[in-house]
């Protein structure tokens, strides 16, 4: 694999964002060496088929949209799940999150008073739709160019893998095992750990003691 970013560079992004890290893990109760630790993991193992997956999903909007603007007042064209030529989601950013997690992620928020509509650039009482394809596409071109967003939306989406896999979202209690099932789950629909969530705890560790140095 071509991999598209040194670990130098992964920590130069994170140190660049930390302020917005951090603004947002103080907004949602959750250590800001959390999502360090994910976007150590993710940034560093972009490679040159993430680009390129990217790239083909934005071609098929295009056709997507297209065929949608033909058939004008016909009922929404049903979005393709098969195969290359109808992919229309990809893991996007330096956070590498698909539109469809992102938007269950920004549903879970508001569902439990994280978030307001507002907040997140949407109209009081709107909610994003992850079976609207006009949804998905929005949500998608937004990770794409908005990296505050893309960041944003991970880590809600982590909070909502702690609480589905652990049961509460009171890291203090956390245990190791219980860091390494959230990041796993972070990854991976499984409640079994693997070597990402393991992989990720061990950034975790090194973020949070920074943060601890006094």
């Amino acid at each position: 694999m071509i991999r598209l970013y040194s670990a130098g560079r992964a920590e130069k992004i994170i140190e660049e964002y930390t302020p917005w890290i951090d603004t947002v893990a103080e907004r949602y109760s959750i250590p800001a060496a959390c999502m360090k630790a994910v976007l150590r993991k993710e940034i560093a193992d972009i490679d040159l088929f993430d680009p390129l997956a990217d790239t083909l999903v934005a071609l098929n909007w295009l056709r997507y949209d297209l065929r949608r603007a033909l058939r004008r007042g016909e009922a929404e064209t049903p979005v393709s799940r098969k195969g290359i030529l109808g992919k229309l989601d990809s893991s996007t950013g330096y956070a590498q999150i698909f539109a469809s997690t992102a938007i269950g992620a920004i549903n879970y928020a508001l569902d439990r008073g994280l978030e307001r509509e507002e907040e997140l650039g949407f109209s009081p009482g709107e909610r994003p739709d992850r079976n609207s394809a006009r949804d998905r596409e929005k949500m998608w071109r937004r990770l794409q160019r908005d990296r505050r967003l893309n960041i944003r939306t991970a880590t809600l989406n982590l909070i909502s893998a702690a609480e589905e896999v652990n049961g509460h979202t009171d890291f203090s209690r956390y245990t190791p095992e219980e860091y390494e099932r959230m990041f796993t789950r972070y990854n991976a629909n499984t409640r079994t750990v693997t070597p990402y969530g393991k992989e990720t705890y061990r950034y975790f560790l090194k973020y949070n003691d920074r943060n601890n140095i006094t």
